[in-house]
């Protein structure tokens, strides 16, 4: 494997980033890459991994800082798993990769921002995810964590359950807009009945602005309670993907 296979490979696993982060985080190995220098090529491959298990951890380290309470975002800065070469003049390629490691990951323990993040002071502020994005992410970070058997068939029974209220709201918002669309139809009729029978046509346009604002109200409140629904359940598996890696992280520590 070749750094521009390695490098789409990657980007396949990161499939579930919005494309803007996605193709930050890609950029981010790619530069490193060319700071190692071709020789050193193969050595990175190596000490990075494969990089489907890279790109767990890049979403793993994502969600960890994304959804970590405040407090522990202003007091500490999570290493990212990135070797660091030894920059000295005189280094040879064998010493190039000589920096101290943790032998849990083999990666350097160095307070760097994340893959694709410029440091806090030059950091820019980026377009919001969407509230489905941001559980597709979470969701993904969350099966990206070590879970027990058990644990991981109680969540496939949650996530069942969740899909199913997913699609319970997303009917209601269809039936919202059929409503929606029968009352612009009927308000058409009421208009042109207007000048047929004044008094049936006001009936008749009636029901049609009443149809129509019914429509939009159960459109706005459908959307608005699935956005809610994916905001919280995506807040909830955020921190327990925090939890759990700084869990992971203080056992490999010790």
């Amino acid at each position: 494997m070749n750094k521009e296979t390695y490098l789409q490979e990657l980007r396949k696993a990161l499939k579930v980033l919005p494309q803007q982060d996605r193709d930050e985080a890609v950029e981010f190995y790619e530069e490193y890459f060319d700071e190692a220098g071709v020789e050193n090529e193969a050595k990175v491959i190596e000490e990075l991994g494969e990089p489907k298990a890279l790109g767990k951890k890049i979403l793993i380290d994502i969600v960890d800082r994304r959804y970590a309470p405040e407090e522990e975002q202003t007091s500490e800065v999570v290493p990212a798993p990135v070797p660091v070469m030894n920059t000295q003049e005189n280094a040879t390629p064998d010493q190039a990769y000589a920096q101290p490691v943790n032998p849990q990951t083999g990666y350097a323990q160095q307070s760097v921002p994340l893959p694709g993040q410029q440091p806090l002071e030059q950091a820019q502020p980026k377009k919001k995810s969407s509230a489905m994005n941001g559980l597709k992410i979470a969701l993904a970070a969350f099966f990206a964590i070590p879970l027990s058997p058990v644990v991981f068939a109680l969540m496939i029974v949650v996530c069942v359950l969740i899909m199913v209220a997913f699609i319970t709201l997303f009917s209601l918002v269809a039936s919202g807009a059929a409503v929606l669309f029968s009352g612009l139809v009927v308000t058409i009729a009421g208009i042109i009945s207007l000048f047929i029978s004044p008094i049936a046509g006001l009936c008749i346009l009636g029901s049609g602005l009443t149809a129509f604002g019914l429509g939009i109200f159960m459109m706005i409140a459908f959307v608005t309670l699935t956005r809610l629904l994916a905001r919280g359940l995506s807040n909830i598996f955020g921190r327990i993907v925090h939890k759990k890696n700084r869990k992971q992280a203080a056992a490999q520590a010790v």
